[in-house]
C-alpha cells in the first residue's frame, strides 16, 4: 500500500468518525428538544388553567360586588332612618377615609 492510499483511508476514517459524531449530536439534540417541548407544553397548560381560574375568580368578585352594591342601595334608607349611616361616615372620617366632598376631585 502506498502513502497516497494510506492517506486516503485515514481521511475516510476521519470523515466517517466525524459523521457518526455529528449524527450522535443530532439525535441527542432531538431528544433534548422533545423533552423541552413537553415541559413547555405542560407549563403552558398549567398557565392556561391558572388564567381560567383567575378569570372565574374575577367574575365571581364582580358578581359579589354587584350583590353588595344592590344590598347597600336597598339598606341605605333603612340605615339612614336608624342613624347608622352617619355613624359609619363618622368612622370613615376617623380612620382616614375621605368624605363625600373629596370624591368629586
Amino acid at each position: 500500500m502506498t502513502f497516497a492510499e494510506t492517506l486516503t483511508q485515514i481521511k475516510d476514517i476521519v470523515l466517517i468518525g466525524f459523521l457518526l459524531f455529528a449524527f450522535f449530536l443530532m439525535v441527542l439534540g432531538a431528544i433534548l428538544a422533545i423533552r423541552l417541548y413537553k415541559r413547555v407544553s405542560r407549563f403552558m397548560d398549567r398557565m392556561e388553567n391558572v388564567a381560567g381560574n383567575l378569570e372565574s375568580t374575577f367574575d365571581r368578585l364582580t358578581i359579589a360586588r354587584e350583590a353588595v352594591k344592590d344590598a347597600v342601595l336597598t339598606l341605605r334608607p333603612v340605615a339612614g332612618a336608624i342613624g347608622l349611616l352617619r355613624m359609619f361616615e363618622g368612622l370613615e372620617r376617623m380612620f382616614g377615609k375621605r368624605g363625600r366632598e373629596s370624591k368629586d376631585d
